[in-house]
């Protein structure tokens, strides 16, 4: 068993508004996002399958239709694998993603940060 402390975990972004903390198991990543009001998460997609759990602030995001729909605390949003889907940062937030498998491109540029 691995452990790990938040405030611990080297902190990481690739995107303006968005401050991440990335824990990886064998076959889950799982990330603690810091969000400013105002970001923008562009339209992308990925194989992992995402399930994505607001513990403070709103989010809104975009389905694949460009309908939007507003996550809040204590909601979730699951989007399947290759789904793409974008959104914004409504309120200052703090947010958890689960990714599977894990995001090798994460670990990747951690260990490059």
């Amino acid at each position: 068993m691995k452990t790990y402390q938040l405030d611990l975990i080297k902190k990481y972004t690739d995107r303006p508004g968005f401050l991440g903390s990335f824990v990886h198991g064998d076959s889950l990543s799982l990330t603690h996002w810091v969000l400013e009001k105002g970001a923008v998460l562009v339209e992308h997609s990925h194989p992992h399958e995402q399930i994505s759990f607001v513990i403070s602030g709103k989010m809104q995001f975009n389905r694949p239709d460009g309908e939007p729909f507003t996550v809040e605390p204590g909601g979730f949003a699951v989007f399947p694998s290759n789904e793409p889907h974008s959104g914004l940062v409504l309120e200052e937030s703090v947010m958890v993603d689960a990714f599977t498998p894990v995001r090798e491109d994460f670990k990747k540029a951690m260990e490059n940060a």
